[in-house]
């Protein structure tokens, strides 16, 4: 290794990679080598090297500089990345609705359907741009034409609901079926609503019960929230209330206030898990908590089974539980 690497490499990096094998260390100077000629992919990549710290020390500013460079070299990749970054505002770079929007659309322009989606979410929501419908299913439907789950996702739930498109639960259910094939979690929980509510197609807990679970295995709070009811209550499922408490309980631990009223119910009642009258009063606090007047009556009414030594560790309890999902 000569000076000039060194020189040009810095000297923290330049003894981080003596660290590494003679190959890792032969594979970053040439991806450098290709970025400092000019190429658009390596400075890419080099840019998500330094933004994630896998392969080299994370610095926020040098992967910057990098997709700042492969996105002036027209690369669709650095170009969303740069939007994203603006968008949210990162470590030692200010949120900037301006800056965001101009990289998305430069992306978007070029057919990358992650630019595409934001730029739908941005118009839907009003965020960094005024609010527009229209807009926001023009971007929607150009990424899902392309096979982004994302934007298949949310397009499907526009039509399901009625929102910014006239209500048709046949595209719903075309658009939600190519997002959950993909394991996009939100269109399988959305599924899952509609087999279950019957909306479009036959009424069926069975199918609602595989798709919720599908979203469920992958920490849907609202998939395990469903799924866990439907153990609780018999519906597509073998009634298990062992299986009901266990999906309630990863609901509720994401801060699912329907999922903690009906925990708080399996403890009074010890069905799936032993009967514990402290638990259910601190389910039930949590989700009194966020307004659930449900939650709120069950809990002042099981208060008067209860010492005040046993409401105490019950408000302890909740105040552990809000601390560890924080």
């Amino acid at each position: 290794m000569s000076v000039k690497t060194v020189l040009i490499i810095g000297h923290a990096l330049f003894f981080y990679l003596l660290t590494l094998s003679d190959a890792s260390a032969v594979d970053f100077f040439a991806l450098r080598t290709r970025a400092d000629a000019g190429d658009a992919q390596a400075q890419y990549e080099l840019g998500v090297q330094y933004d994630s710290g896998e392969e080299v020390p994370k610095d926020p500013d040098e992967a910057l500089k990098w997709y700042r460079l492969a996105a002036s070299n027209g690369l669709s990749e650095a170009q969303f990345e740069l939007g994203a970054k603006y968008q949210y505002g990162e470590e030692t770079l200010r949120k900037d609705c301006k800056e965001a929007v101009a990289w998305y659309q430069r992306a978007a322009r070029k057919g990358n359907t992650r630019a595409q989606t934001n730029l739908g979410f941005m118009y839907h929501d009003g965020e960094c741009l005024k609010k527009d419908c229209g807009e926001a299913v023009k971007w929607f439907e150009l990424a899902a034409n392309q096979g982004n789950d994302v934007a298949q996702a949310n397009l499907g739930i526009l039509y399901s609901n009625g929102e910014c498109l006239k209500k048709d639960y046949r595209k719903a259910l075309k658009w939600l079926q190519l997002a959950g094939k993909q394991n996009n979690a939100t269109a399988q929980q959305a599924l899952g609503v509609m087999y279950s509510q019957g909306m479009g197609v036959p009424q069926s807990y069975l199918e609602a019960s595989r798709w919720y679970r599908q979203a469920a295995e992958q920490g849907d709070n609202l998939a395990q929230y469903e799924l866990g009811t439907l153990y609780s209550q018999g519906k597509g499922v073998l009634q298990d209330y062992r299986e009901a408490a266990k999906w309630l309980q990863l609901a509720a631990e994401q801060g699912h206030d329907r999922a903690q009223n009906s925990l708080g119910a399996l403890y009074e009642k010890g069905l799936g898990v032993p009967q514990d009258f402290v638990l259910a009063y601190a389910w039930w606090n949590l989700a009194a908590a966020k307004g659930n007047s449900d939650a709120k009556a069950s809990r002042d009414a099981i208060q008067g089974k209860m010492t005040p030594e046993q409401v105490a560790e019950g408000q302890r309890r909740a105040a552990s539980f809000t601390q560890e999902s924080e």
